[in-house]
């Protein structure tokens, strides 16, 4: 069963030839979320702080982000 993003398609819609690329597992559309839109996803057994720790582990790059600097990520301001 493929899983979409609603970000995704609200922010470009999704065109047919497209679907197979989708992720095939609730994991996988996580990781997306979390390496495509810079947002963390609280994973099962996780407290808020762990999946923050986790998420700047797996993607250090989120604290120089522009886009998540001008949103206003709490990670971002972070020392």
């Amino acid at each position: 069963m493929a899983f979409a993003c609603k970000i995704c398609i609200l922010e470009k819609g999704l065109i047919g030839s497209e679907i197979s690329k989708l992720p095939q597992t609730e994991e996988e559309l996580f990781d997306h979320i979390e390496r495509v839109h810079h947002m963390p996803v609280t994973r099962q057994g996780e407290t808020a702080n762990q999946t923050v720790e986790r998420f700047l582990k797996e993607y250090p790059e989120v604290l120089t982000c522009p886009v998540c600097i001008k949103a206003g990520a709490l990670w971002t301001r972070r020392s």
